[in-house]
């Protein structure tokens, strides 16, 4: 939880929105266009589903998040945070540790 709220934080203070998927259905009717649907999906991260098609969609997704972990934080922490290079590694290592734990139910939503 500690990394991906200070990433939030981060994106936030380098006034970029980390979550503009709630804001996509408005800003395609603000632009002009009708009839827009939304419809959300709750995406796992990791193979814990029980479901088939969810478990290997959780796995690709784990897989992405894997391998840009290091390029999305460490801009973030190092240059808007002040973060030493060090203590972002041992913090990435403790969230790929956390990610990998089937016990630990994470996903976008």
């Amino acid at each position: 939880m500690k990394w991906i709220n200070t990433l939030l934080a981060a994106s936030r203070d380098f006034k970029r929105d980390p979550c503009p998927g709630p804001k996509l259905a408005q800003n395609m009717r603000d632009a002009g266009f009708q009839d827009v649907q939304e419809i959300r999906y709750k995406l796992p991260i990791g193979p814990w589903p029980k479901d088939k098609f969810l478990k290997t969609v959780g796995s690709w997704n784990l897989i992405q998040i894997e391998e840009g972990l290091e390029a999305f934080t460490l801009r973030l922490f190092t240059q808007v945070l002040g973060w030493q290079q060090e203590e972002v590694q041992v913090l990435l290592a403790n969230v790929r540790k956390d990610l990998r734990d089937p016990k630990i139910h994470a996903q976008f939503d």
